[in-house]
């Protein structure tokens, strides 16, 4: 049976051309994340992670966070008020290929969620994720030894109910996604970015003209990259979240001021409906003339 549209994401793009060149090139491709050396100009639609560095266009879409906990019946992120019992509850991701994980930093990163807590009045958890090292997490149990029960080991929907403030690390777009569509006040701890080779020839690029970098990306040539910093200054900015640096831990009350209209996941649905609508009268229409 023959697909109105297919869906990939990452490496499955080459497969999922493949698939369209068997139907003669009638499907419509949704690429979830930036495509590859490939021109943007033969995908349908692409969506794009909000910390993708890839050049705007008509079938582009750029999300304001990743999907992670995006409801399409409310589509509205509404700040949480404070609780009788408050927990400041820090999520702890890993290191990544895009930021370091050193062994200062989650002293570092305790030492302010706790002072975060104690402003507040609120209980500290810690909660360890799959990607947290041995060697983190068996200093969580050496740091906590006396007090167990700060280390959480709960599932991530019960911790984001009963938390007053979340702390992410920076190493995971998804972690604040999920943090922010709670309504928690959510505090970032910045982590020290990795810059490849690569990275440094396309910042210094960028210093010089940008739109070079775009038009080689938009005619195949050369890959986008990521620039998670651009997008967390981003979400600042707008006062979804806070970092959770000396200056930011100077407004420990700190929360977000209004209700967000989410619009993330129905832009998306509405893309994608659109594209199978059109795609479906264009396949009626065509077999029709063939039969008339």
């Amino acid at each position: 049976m023959e697909p109105t549209a297919i869906l990939s994401f990452g490496r499955a793009l080459k497969a999922a051309c493949r698939i369209k060149g068997v139907f003669g090139g009638r499907p419509a491709i949704v690429q979830l994340g930036r495509p590859r050396l490939m021109a943007p100009h033969r995908l349908d639609l692409i969506i794009l992670m909000p910390q993708d560095d890839f050049p705007s266009g008509p079938n582009v879409v750029r999300l304001s966070m990743p999907l992670n906990g995006a409801d399409m019946t409310e589509g509205i992120v509404s700040p949480r008020g404070p609780r009788e019992d408050g927990v400041v509850s820090v999520l702890l991701g890993g290191p990544t290929r895009h930021f370091f994980s050193e062994d200062k930093d989650i002293s570092v990163l305790l030492d302010r969620a706790h002072r975060l807590a104690e402003a507040n009045g609120e209980r500290l958890y810690v909660v360890p994720g799959p990607r947290t090292p041995q060697n983190i997490q068996r200093y969580l149990e050496q740091r906590y030894e006396k007090t167990p029960d700060v280390i959480q080991r709960c599932p991530l929907p019960d911790i984001l109910a009963r938390s007053s403030r979340l702390v992410v690390t920076a190493d995971s777009a998804s972690l604040v996604a999920d943090a922010w569509r709670s309504g928690c006040p959510t505090w970032l701890y910045p982590l020290k970015p990795r810059l490849p080779p690569v990275q440094r020839l396309k910042m210094m690029a960028d210093r010089l003209s940008p739109e070079v970098r775009h038009s080689l990306i938009r005619r195949g040539w050369l890959a986008g990259g990521t620039d998670f910093l651009r997008w967390y200054r981003t979400i600042v900015h707008r006062g979804w979240i806070r970092p959770l640096t000396e200056q930011g831990l100077s407004r420990p009350r700190w929360r977000m001021m209004h209700a967000v209209h989410d619009r993330d996941l129905a832009v998306c649905r509405d893309r994608v409906l659109r594209i199978l609508t059109e795609r479906g009268a264009a396949g009626y229409m065509g077999s029709a003339t063939t039969t008339g």
